[in-house]
């Protein structure tokens, strides 16, 4: 625990107290509590450091009270990388305490790839015994109360997939004369929730002359699990997914999910110990893409399809601030003809999401996400673009409780549309 205290106060003695982290730290905002704030955890953490503090539980609960939306540490004038501080700190409280025996069985489940992915298809088949169909069929509700989550009849979730992304492709999709090979790591949400995402980027890569595997054998990419301080699980799933990945050779490793691509390109670098496999990580990493980086650089199809549409458009967190990706979806957008392109305030700023943020603190992740659908409907569009099914679900849910007709597609799908592969 030495070295992680050692660790903790070469950011620790950056912090000048100014403050700043307050004007961008939504979790703050919502609830107007200091030790909400990046400072206010900074504090703490320092009193750890020398020991006038233990880790204790109450120390665990406010350190989990963080989107991780990395909005801090960029405005941070002193330069504190405050997200890795706190995931460094969730995993020392993690150690120390434990996890919830719930989230723990789940991170556990994810190890075991196989019946993880029998679990989901079974749920699937049976979803309709816990959940009914929202009155506006934008996704389900659940019959009962349901304890946490914001589940307690009120909490829109959409439906897992009958035919998850994966059955519904070959491993290796060819075209006659391929210009590059890539690998398209689909994570969880693309598989077993939003297919119809995933389907839009395989079309797109082929309408490009694009060879595009879909590896069978990939794992979830362990964000849910190492964000939540579950190190041995993370590094399981991260080690795992670099092995696979890594053998392919491929010209580039394209993501449709902000978490995963993050996690791909840049946190796997902290969490993998083996040598070897850092080795690889660090091989492959600068391959990783996101599908609108992609396009970008192949440059989009001629003779597209007008799309008439007015679109806005959200930066998830883990996109912007992690992958460096935001022009490049707009870009795209706003090429499409067609397409009335309306940006909306504070674009950039976290939806309110955060993994399970938004499951343990549901009513503050709805007031963060109220502000982000005021700036969206006052934009007048009547489509939400994102690159990422966590934002996607959040926002479809707060679109709801407000009954509004705005709806949510992956930037991906509105591609699609406009190649007429839709």
């Amino acid at each position: 625990m030495e070295s992680n205290y050692a660790q903790w106060q070469k950011q620790l003695v950056k912090c000048i107290r100014c403050g700043t982290c307050r004007s961008v730290c939504p979790v703050f905002q919502a609830s107007d509590n200091e030790n909400t704030t990046a400072r206010g955890k900074v504090k703490l953490l320092e009193a750890v450091s020398e020991g006038k503090l233990e880790l204790t539980p109450e120390l665990q609960a406010r350190m989990s009270k963080c989107l991780l939306c990395k909005a801090c540490a960029p405005g941070c004038p002193s330069g504190v990388r405050t997200d890795e501080l706190f995931l460094s700190a969730r995993r020392a409280l993690a150690a120390k305490n434990g996890l919830p025996i719930t989230k723990k069985l789940a991170f556990t489940g994810l190890t075991y790839r196989k019946l993880f992915d029998l679990g989901l298809k079974m749920g699937a088949l049976f979803q309709g015994i816990v959940f009914k169909n929202a009155p506006d069929g934008r996704g389900k509700l659940a019959r009962i109360p349901l304890p946490g989550a914001g589940l307690s009849q009120r909490r829109i979730i959409p439906p897992l997939a009958t035919a998850p992304l994966r059955t519904r492709f070959p491993e290796t999709n060819k075209v006659a004369s391929p210009k590059a090979r890539v690998a398209f790591y689909t994570g969880c949400m693309l598989n077993y929730v939003y297919p119809e995402s995933g389907e839009a980027i395989v079309k797109i890569l082929k309408a490009h002359d694009i060879e595009v595997v879909i590896p069978a054998k990939q794992s979830c990419c362990g964000t849910p699990a190492f964000t939540s301080g579950d190190y041995q699980v993370g590094r399981y799933l991260a080690e795992e997914n670099v092995k696979l990945l890594a053998a392919g050779n491929y010209d580039a490793i394209i993501t449709g999910c902000a978490s995963c691509g993050a996690a791909l390109k840049h946190e796997y670098g902290s969490i993998i110990e083996d040598p070897a496999v850092k080795k690889s990580w660090e091989d492959l990493a600068g391959k990783v893409k996101d599908i609108t980086q992609f396009v970008v650089d192949l440059g989009l199809k001629k003779d597209l399809r007008e799309v008439n549409a007015k679109i806005t458009y959200h930066d998830p967190c883990h996109l912007v601030r992690g992958m460096g990706v935001t022009k490049e979806p707009r870009q795209l957008l706003k090429a499409i003809p067609g397409i009335e392109y309306a940006e909306m305030k504070d674009a950039a700023k976290c939806c309110g999401a955060g993994g399970t943020f938004s499951m343990a603190y549901y009513d503050v992740s709805r007031t963060i996400n109220d502000w982000k659908l005021d700036n969206a409907e006052k934009t007048g569009a009547n489509i939400l673009a994102t690159g990422c099914s966590a934002c996607r679900m959040h926002i479809t849910d707060g679109l709801g409780q407000r009954q509004s007709r705005m709806k949510v597609l992956h930037t991906a799908e509105i591609i699609a549309k406009a190649y007429g592969l839709d």
